[in-house]
């Protein structure tokens, strides 16, 4: 097979050219990070790194004239490769040098300066990026994420971009507020663990410089009388509505006036934990799949006033975008968003979206502009999500249709396929494997849609109509009351999960695994078929290979005959 024919079995609607080069950009920026660190932390210097990984680029393109000796196919078919080899290394200097660069600005920041010294108190300016939640520490009633804006240490004063994460209490916790900027005392110190590279414990004086922008405001008075709406249902109600829609369980969500939602912590634990050991928490946390209900909810209302597919584009990507702003600010979200956004100008555009190109850039953006998210463990369980159901969905969904029904073998094919490459990374966060992950899912996904609808509708009017609010967020608790049903008797057991290695070994020995497992299925899947299939040379396909489709042509024949059936008198 030569470079032609190469070039005209490409498809534009399953272009994977750039996953080779995301994935080497990922892997660059990653590797630029831990030796970063481990120059720092051995009191070294990076010396001729950054040298080596910038001539990478032109050492890759001055190799492709060795190419011209060779013979005119074999020189096509190599320069195919040679320029997929030579962008892997563009993504992987790119990503890289950005890497380097956020490590070296953190490291110079005059915060992760004086932390790096040990703990020191000092005042600094903070903008929030995030809502307060119940801390992690117990020692502080509160915590959220923030970025310094300026540094006061003995009366010296320095502008500074780190970021840190602020611990306080109450009634310090009540003052907080998304998109503020506060100044505050208290002490900073390296981050014992967290995705945040500082910390600000014990903080007190916490005095309002800037109010958050109007839009903001909005945003935060939509939550408060959703969260006051909440308060009124079941226990269930009160942990799981909040968390199905704005991505942040109920027991932790900190009120403005600090007062106490009425929820067990005993029980909201244990709902917790099952939901985890069930392989059902991401339900509690916003992506992609609830901008896709959102997304089709827009579109119906579109086709259904007959709007342009312009004008469709375009209110989808504000759906998008409003959704976004209203729930808990996370790395799945951005990475949702993104998508989201990319596929609507696809629409705008009058062309075909593109998932994996969609993926792969976004993530190699993403990468460049905010390096310290090839280290977030929820932006790589989002994109190694997204990949196992554009690589695997469509396949499994054609394995399974023959033998089950439609909606159960969409829902599996779902699942299983996002489970692919996600139980790796799930192993490196926590050494085991939840057993009843796909039958948990299958129970509650007939339920995820509409309760998702009706917790967005009650966010939406709880602010004007209240006792509508409630309603609406009632009928979403009647679909997380199923979800809880299936967590407690799914998630609790010792045998609910299987205990498994931890760390390196064990994300690779979870690939081994199923490696051995997907083998195993297309082997078995072919003796099959030669043993049922005995005219292999003859066009179409037996019925006997496909049960589910002579039920259903049953069936329908059996309606027919009994429609056109004639009735003596």
């Amino acid at each position: 097979m030569n470079g032609g024919d190469y070039l005209d079995r490409e498809r534009g609607s399953r272009d994977w050219r750039l996953l080779p080069a995301a994935l080497c950009g990922w892997a660059a920026s990653l590797a630029a990070h831990a030796g970063f660190d481990y120059c720092m932390n051995h009191d070294g210097i990076l010396g001729l790194l950054p040298i080596v990984i910038i001539g990478t680029v032109p050492f890759v393109a001055v190799s492709g004239l060795a190419f011209l000796r060779l013979s005119e196919p074999l020189r096509h078919w190599l320069s195919i490769w040679h320029a997929s080899v030579t962008m892997c290394a563009v993504a992987a200097v790119a990503c890289a040098s950005c890497a380097l660069v956020y490590d070296l600005l953190q490291w110079r920041d005059p915060a992760s300066r004086a932390a790096a010294g040990g703990e020191v108190v000092a005042v600094m300016v903070i903008r929030a990026t995030s809502s307060a939640v119940s801390s992690d520490r117990r020692s502080n009633d509160c915590r959220l994420d923030a970025r310094t804006l300026s540094i006061t240490i003995d009366g010296i004063q320095q502008n500074s971009s780190a970021r840190i994460r602020v611990y306080a209490d109450q009634p310090e916790c009540g003052k907080l507020r998304q998109g503020g900027t506060y100044e505050i005392s208290g002490t900073i110190s390296e981050a014992e663990y967290g995705a945040m590279p500082l910390w600000l414990t014990d903080a007190v004086m916490v005095e309002r410089v800037r109010s958050p922008s109007m839009p903001m405001r909005v945003i935060d008075t939509m939550q408060q009388a959703f969260l006051t709406q909440t308060a009124q249902l079941s226990d269930q109600g009160k942990i799981l509505v909040p968390g199905l829609t704005l991505g942040i369980l109920g027991q932790d969500y900190v009120p403005v006036e600090g007062a106490d939602a009425g929820i067990d912590s005993t029980y909201a634990t244990q709902v917790e934990d099952a939901f985890r050991r069930s392989g059902i928490v991401h339900l509690m946390a916003v992506s992609g799949g609830h901008l896709a209900v959102v997304a089709a909810l827009v579109r119906g209302v579109c086709s259904f006033f007959l709007a342009p597919r312009r004008v469709s584009a375009l209110l989808v990507a504000s759906a998008y975008v409003m959704l976004s702003a209203c729930v808990f600010p996370s790395d799945s979200v951005s990475r949702a968003l993104m998508m989201g956004l990319s596929g609507a100008a696809c629409q705008f555009l009058g062309r075909r979206g593109q998932a994996m190109a969609s993926l792969s850039w976004i993530t190699l953006a993403m990468l460049m502009v905010c390096p310290q998210m090839s280290q977030s463990f929820g932006f790589a369980l989002s994109c190694a999500a997204v990949l196992g159901i554009v690589l695997f969905a469509g396949t499994l969904n054609a394995w399974m249709m023959p033998v089950m029904p439609r909606f159960i073998a969409e829902a599996m094919s779902m699942t299983i396929s996002a489970q692919v490459f996600t139980l790796p990374i799930q192993v490196l966060i926590e050494p085991e494997l939840p057993i009843f992950s796909v039958p948990a899912n299958l129970v509650v996904a007939p339920f995820v849609g509409f309760s998702t609808l009706a917790g967005l509708a009650s966010l939406t009017i709880s602010w004007l109509i209240p006792w509508l609010g409630l309603q609406l967020a009632r009928v979403a608790s009647w679909g997380t009351s199923v979800m809880e049903l299936t967590a407690l008797h799914l998630g609790s057991g010792e045998r609910a999960t299987i205990p498994w290695a931890g760390g390196i070994k064990g994300a690779v020995l979870v690939c081994v695994v199923e490696a051995i497992c997907v083998l195993s299925a297309i082997a078995t899947r072919r003796i099959l078929t030669a043993m049922i299939v005995q005219e292999p040379d003859l066009p179409g396909k037996r019925l006997i290979v496909n049960p589910v489709e002579r039920l259903r042509m049953w069936a329908e024949r059996t309606r027919k005959t009994l429609r056109d059936l004639q009735w003596e008198q």
